[in-house]
């Protein structure tokens, strides 16, 4: 049930996001960074796999823009706001983070 609650939340917040940049508004990227972090979350929890959220994200685009990501990307790079973090950085605690910057 978790699960299935989880997949129509994902689903809302990317179909609002998609939605909008369709209609040409800007995404403010604390909305984006928010369902990234909620995504990450139900990863965290194993209500989802990072491949199963992947694809939703990949049908859900189809399906409001009629073309993939990759499609999508190629055509207008610089419209493309999903892009991938690398926070590797963060993985270490932040006091040896500090020390081996200086």
């Amino acid at each position: 049930m978790q699960q299935e609650k989880f997949t129509q939340e994902v689903s809302r917040r990317l179909r609002g996001l998609f939605g909008s940049s369709k209609l040409g508004f800007p995404i403010p990227p604390i909305e984006r960074h928010r369902l990234e972090g909620f995504m990450q979350a139900g990863i965290f929890l194993g209500l989802s796999s990072k491949a199963e959220l992947a694809q939703l994200m990949e049908d859900i685009h189809v399906d409001i823009f009629g073309k993939t990501i990759a499609e999508r990307k190629a055509q207008a790079p610089l419209s493309w706001v999903f892009e991938e973090v690398d926070y590797s950085h963060y993985e270490s605690p932040a006091y040896e983070r500090t020390r081996q910057e200086s």
